[in-house]
């Protein structure tokens, strides 16, 4: 067993940058493989029936997952395009019809742009994309791109789709925090902390607990963030893993190893015995695996380490997410050491990600850099979009947008 020392460095750089608690995130599995699956599922609904509902919510979640797919390839600009043709095709169906209730089928493609604004790190243009869960309390007029929501449609639009008052308050609360994270914008994130508190429903509240603690974690506040993570008020075994998983982090960070690493410990024999029941609870459990990793190298228990990677692989065999499969195949190689009887499969495993992966996080070093827009199965999946949304095409091969 490789035992391997933490630095100042590698410690400061402990705290996650991801919710660890549970709430509905996607899978990464293979994306040509993804792309191929959305295309032929676009491709085998019936046109004829587009304006069914059940018909455009089938096409409204192939847009919205081929957006991601795009975004995860690295094409920020093709996959902010894709939002605008859903947005503009949402807006034609409307008009069609003069039905409000179709046009909730608007604002995930609109909140898609502002995760895209955030993850290229303007702010400023991402922030508004969020604020919809308090615009439809108060029923407010909204302006959606090309598509614009009356104060009077929100009756109509919330009977149609009941579940979409969460999706808004969901994204104010989750992406409005995440995108300070990643900006390392701490003083702006305590703010808006402050004004989400006085804004969202209280359902949201355990999430803003979290992000407070993210904030003290990042801030390096590890005395602050022990206590608010021992109030947490969990509803779940995921939610308790998540709360104990920030204050075993605070206590590395304030150096007490020994209480880190019983806490650490004890995650590690109950997350180990943790098979998600559900594919949604796959990318909490999968996260929770890797902190929980990280924490107990952190910790000096690099046995411990091996097996909940070792078990987050096991759980991708079944619930594929290709980087975070990479981030355990790379930790259970540098702890198992090349005598470990499965070490030659991983190392196949993890040179086969690196050189076949289309995931932009895990391209990496010399060769060209991939044309995401040439590639078969993206390019199909594109056009069938384009077709679908009955847009001018303007991203197929050998086009950029204009």
């Amino acid at each position: 067993m490789t035992r391997v020392a933490m630095t100042d460095t590698t410690i400061s750089a402990l705290p996650s940058r991801e919710f660890l608690r549970h709430h509905e995130r996607l899978l990464r599995p293979p994306l040509d493989s993804w792309a191929h699956e959305l295309y032929e599922e676009l491709a085998g609904l019936d046109a004829a029936s587009a304006g069914e509902p059940s018909v455009m919510e089938s096409v409204s979640s192939i847009m919205n997952k081929t957006s991601f797919v795009m975004a995860a390839a690295g094409d920020m600009e093709c996959a902010r395009y894709i939002c605008e043709c859903q947005l503009r095709w949402v807006a034609r169906r409307h008009h069609a019809c003069l039905d409000a209730s179709m046009l909730g089928h608007a604002f995930q493609p609109w909140i898609n742009v502002g995760r895209l604004h955030g993850l290229m790190g303007d702010l400023k243009r991402a922030l508004p994309h969020f604020t919809l869960g308090e615009m439809s309390a108060g029923e407010m007029r909204v302006s959606l791109g090309p598509c614009l929501v009356p104060e009077n449609s929100w009756p109509a639009i919330f009977e149609a789709a009941p579940e979409l008052r969460d999706v808004l308050w969901n994204a104010q609360t989750l992406e409005t925090i995440k995108c300070y994270l990643k900006l390392n914008d701490f003083v702006g994130m305590e703010l808006a902390l402050a004004r989400l508190r006085d804004t969202v429903p209280d359902t949201w509240h355990a999430f803003l607990t979290e992000g407070h603690i993210l904030r003290l974690l990042h801030q390096g506040h590890a005395d602050e963030a022990v206590a608010r993570a021992a109030d947490g008020d969990p509803t779940s075994a995921y939610d308790e893993a998540a709360f104990r998983l920030h204050e075993a982090t605070a206590l590395v960070l304030r150096g007490d190893t020994a209480q880190a690493r019983q806490r650490s410990v004890e995650l590690a024999v109950f997350l180990t015995q943790v098979r998600p029941n559900r594919p949604k609870d796959a990318p909490t459990l999968l996260r929770q695996l890797r902190q929980l990793a990280r924490l107990l190298e952190a910790v000096g228990e690099p046995r411990y380490a091996l097996a909940v990677s070792i078990h987050g692989l096991d759980v991708c065999e079944t619930h594929d997410d290709q980087p975070l499969r990479l981030r355990f195949l790379e930790t259970a190689l540098r702890l198992a050491g090349p005598g470990h009887p499965r070490a030659g499969a991983w190392g196949r495993a993890r040179r086969a990600l690196a050189e076949r992966s289309l995931y932009r996080e895990i391209r990496r070093g010399p060769g060209a850099p991939l044309d995401v827009r040439r590639h078969p199965a993206f390019a199909r999946l594109i056009r069938a979009v384009e077709l679908a949304a009955a847009v001018r095409p303007t991203m197929g091969l050998g086009t950029t947008l204009r």
